[in-house]
C-alpha cells in the first residue's frame, strides 16, 4: 500500500519593493551576460578554426563555461531569493575568465578595463565584505595583467600600462564610496518602509511602542531603547521598549529627579551622555551607571509641534553616531511620537465608545457584552449563579428641576461612586442612560447573595448627597434577576430585571424586588416578587 504524498507548504516572507527591483535587475543582467558570453564564445571558436590558433579555442571554452555557470548555477541561486550570492558568483566567475584570458593572450590596458566590468556590475548588490574582496581581486588582476604585459612585451609603454592599473584602483575606490552612500540610502528607505509596514499591522499602543523602539535601536546601532510618554507636565511613563525584557527594569520617571530631561523636552535638543564624560549631567551619568551602560542618547519625541515623550537609547559599548544615523533616528523618533499620539487617540476613542463620559462607567453596549459572556461561561461551567441588578433613581427629575442639570450630573457621578463601593472589584457597574444603572454579579454561591448586594446599594444611596453646597436625598428602586444556567439570553435577563425594578417602584420605591422567573430550585427564596425593605438610616427619604 503506497503512502499518500504530503504537500509541504513553506511560508515565505513577503518581498519588499527594493528586493523585487534588485531581483529584476540581476535577472536582466544575467540575461545580457549570458547572451554576450555565448556570442563571444562562438566568435572565439570561429577565430580559432580560421586562424588555427589554439589559444582562441581555450578562451572560447572559458567563456562557454562562464555562460554555463550563469545559466545553471547563478540563476538557481537567484530563484531562491539570494541576490547577493548570485551577484558574487557572477562577478568572481567573470573576473576569473578575464584573468585567465589575459594569461592566455595578454592584452594590457584593454584587459584592465574589461576587469572593471564585472566589478562595477556587482557594486549595487554586494555586502561590504564581499565587495571589498571583489575589489582586491579586480585590482590585483589589473596589476598582474599589467606586469604580464611588460614581461611578454618589453617594448610596451611602462607608464601607460601601470597608469591603467593605478586608474583602475582609483575608479574602484570611487565606485566603492558611491556604492556605500547608495546602500546607506537604500537601507534607510527599507528601515522606514519596514517601520511603516509594522505600524500598519496593529493599533495596540504597547505593541506600537515596542515596534518603534526596536527600529530606533537597530537604526542607531544601540543595544536598548525605551520610549517614555509625557504624562501631565512632570512625569514620563514607559510606552515601549527593546528588547522586551527591558520593560521589567523600567519605571516611571519624574522630571524633578532628572532635570536634563525637562531641558531636553523644552529646548527639543538631543543629549549624549557617556560614563567617561566628566562634563555630563551627574544624575544622567548615575542613571547610566545604574543600567550598567557606557553611553546614552536621548531624543525628544515631538508630534504636531508638541512634545509627547522621550526616546532613551543605551549601549554597553561606546558608539559614535554619525550625522546620517542621527538623521534617521530623528525621522524614526517622529514616527515614535506619532505612535504615542495615535495610541492616546486610540485609547480615548476606545474609552468613549465603551464607557459613559459622565461617570466613567461601562455603557449599555459594554454591559450587554459582559452579561452575554457571563451567560456563556455558565454554559461551560455550570454551578455558580450570576445576577443582574437594574437600578433606577427615584424622583431624580425633582433634583434636576430644583437644583439644575449641573448638580444633577454631579449627583449621577456620586451615585456611580457609591455603587462601586457596594460591589466587588470583579463585578461590573454600568450606566445605561439617564438615571438608570445596572450591576452584573458573577460567581455567586446562592441567589440570595445578589439580594444582599442590592440591599447594600439601597442603603448607600439613602445617605444625603452634597451637591456644591446643596444637600439632596434620593432613593433607588432595584430589580434583581438571577440565573445559574445559560438557558436565557441577555435581552431576556435584562427585561426580567427591568420588570422587577418597576415592581419595586409600584411597591413603594426605595426597595428591592427579585424576579420570580426561572428561579433556581436550590434557592430558598419563595416564588413571586420578594420585596426587601430598605435600611433605615434616620434620614427621611423623598416619597
Amino acid at each position: 500500500m503506497t503512502r499518500p504524498s504530503t504537500l509541504v507548504l513553506v511560508k515565505r516572507a513577503p518581498v519588499s519593493p527594493d528586493e523585487a527591483t534588485q531581483r529584476g535587475q540581476v535577472r536582466r543582467t544575467l540575461d545580457v551576460l549570458t547572451a554576450g558570453a555565448l556570442l563571444s564564445a562562438g566568435l572565439m571558436a570561429a577565430t580559432a578554426i580560421l586562424t588555427g590558433n589554439p589559444r582562441y579555442g581555450a578562451i572560447a571554452i572559458l567563456i562557454g563555461a562562464f555562460a554555463g555557470v550563469l545559466v545553471v548555477w547563478a540563476r538557481r541561486i537567484l530563484a531562491d531569493g539570494h541576490v547577493e550570492r548570485a551577484v558574487t558568483l557572477m562577478a568572481f566567475a567573470g573576473t576569473g575568465v578575464v584573468l585567465a584570458s589575459a594569461v592566455i593572450t595578454p592584452a594590457g590596458p584593454l584587459t584592465v578595463a574589461i576587469l572593471l566590468i564585472p566589478v562595477a556590475a556587482a557594486f549595487p548588490y554586494l555586502g561590504a565584505r564581499s565587495l571589498r574582496r571583489l575589489m582586491l581581486v579586480g585590482w590585483g588582476g589589473s596589476v598582474v595583467t599589467a606586469a604580464a604585459t611588460l614581461l611578454l612585451d618589453p617594448s610596451a609603454n611602462l607608464g601607460l600600462v601601470w597608469g591603467a592599473a593605478v586608474v583602475s584602483g582609483l575608479v574602484l575606490f570611487l565606485l566603492y564610496q558611491s556604492s556605500e552612500k547608495l546602500k546607506a540610502s537604500s537601507q534607510e528607505f527599507r528601515r522606514l518602509f519596514s517601520l511603516s509596514s509594522d505600524l500598519a499591522e496593529t493599533t495596540e499602543p504597547g505593541v506600537l511602542g515596542d515596534l518603534v523602539a526596536r527600529h530606533l535601536a537597530e537604526a542607531t546601532g544601540m543595544d536598548e531603547c525605551v520610549l517614555y510618554a509625557l504624562a501631565g507636565t512632570s512625569r514620563l511613563t514607559p510606552f515601549g521598549s527593546h528588547p522586551a525584557e527591558r520593560s521589567f527594569q523600567t519605571e516611571t520617571q519624574t522630571l524633578t529627579d532628572r532635570p536634563a530631561l525637562e531641558r531636553l523636552i523644552k529646548e527639543r535638543v538631543r543629549v549624549v551622555v557617556a560614563v567617561s564624560d566628566d562634563q555630563a549631567d551627574p544624575k544622567e551619568r548615575a542613571h547610566l551607571e545604574a543600567l550598567d551602560r557606557r553611553v546614552m542618547l536621548l531624543l525628544p519625541l515631538v508630534a504636531h509641534s508638541d512634545p509627547v515623550g522621550i526616546a532613551e537609547l543605551t549601549s554597553t559599548q561606546h558608539r559614535s553616531i554619525d550625522e546620517r544615523r542621527l538623521a534617521l533616528a530623528r525621522t524614526l523618533a517622529f514616527e515614535a511620537a506619532m505612535a504615542i499620539e495615535n495610541g492616546r487617540l486610540y485609547q480615548e476613542l476606545h474609552q468613549r465608545a465603551l464607557h459613559d463620559p459622565l461617570t466613567g462607567l461601562p455603557n449599555r453596549g459594554l454591559f450587554f457584552d459582559r452579561v452575554g459572556h457571563a451567560i456563556a461561561k455558565l454554559g461551560r461551567r455550570p454551578g455558580p449563579f450570576l445576577a443582574v441588578l437594574f437600578i433606577d433613581l427615584d424622583n431624580f427629575k425633582i433634583v434636576n428641576d430644583t437644583l439644575g442639570h449641573a448638580r444633577g450630573d454631579r449627583l449621577l457621578a456620586l451615585v456611580a461612586e457609591r455603587l462601586l463601593t457596594a460591589v466587588r472589584e470583579v463585578d461590573t457597574v454600568a450606566r445605561l442612560g439617564g438615571d438608570e444603572f445596572a450591576v452584573l454579579l458573577e460567581d455567586l454561591r446562592t441567589g440570595d447573595e445578589a439580594l444582599v448586594v442590592a440591599e447594600r446599594a439601597v442603603g448607600l444611596l439613602t445617605a444625603p448627597f452634597d451637591l456644591a453646597g446643596k444637600s439632596a436625598n434620593v432613593s433607588a428602586s432595584i430589580g434583581v434577576a438571577v440565573r445559574d444556567d445559560d438557558s436565557t439570553g441577555t435581552d431576556t435577563l435584562l427585561a426580567e430585571a427591568d420588570a422587577a425594578m418597576y415592581e419595586a417602584k409600584r411597591a413603594g420605591k426605595g426597595r428591592v424586588v427579585r424576579s420570580a422567573m426561572n428561579a433556581a430550585p436550590a434557592d430558598p427564596t419563595p416564588p413571586g416578587p420578594v420585596a426587601i425593605s430598605p435600611r433605615r438610616t434616620g434620614t427621611k427619604r423623598r416619597s
